[in-house]
C-alpha cells in the first residue's frame, strides 16, 4: 500500500534542528509529512507562512519574526518542544 502522508507515529526519531525549535511555532505544513521530504522545522520552503501561537502572527512576543532559523535556543521567548 502506497502513502502520500506519513503518520506522525509512523515517523522517524526528531532530527536535532526539529528538536530545537520553539514548542509555539507553527506553519500549515507542520501537519503532514511527504514521504522523503524535509520537516518543516529545517525551515527549507520558500512559500510556508509561520506564526506564534503566543502571538497568532508572524511575529513573536518579542517583535522578532517567528520562522524556524529565528525561533531556537537563546530567543527571550523560545520554549523547548514536549
Amino acid at each position: 500500500m502506497s502513502r502520500e502522508f506519513m503518520d506522525e507515529l509512523d515517523l522517524p526519531p526528531a532530527p536535532e534542528a526539529e528538536r530545537e525549535v520553539c514548542r509555539h511555532l507553527r506553519t500549515k505544513t507542520a501537519f503532514g509529512h511527504l514521504v522523503g521530504h524535509n520537516p518543516w522545522q529545517a525551515g527549507g520552503s520558500s512559500t510556508a507562512v509561520y506564526w506564534c501561537l503566543k502571538t497568532m502572527e508572524t511575529i513573536g512576543p518579542d517583535d522578532a519574526i517567528a520562522h524556524p532559523h529565528n525561533c531556537k535556543v537563546g530567543r527571550g521567548c523560545w520554549r523547548e518542544r514536549e
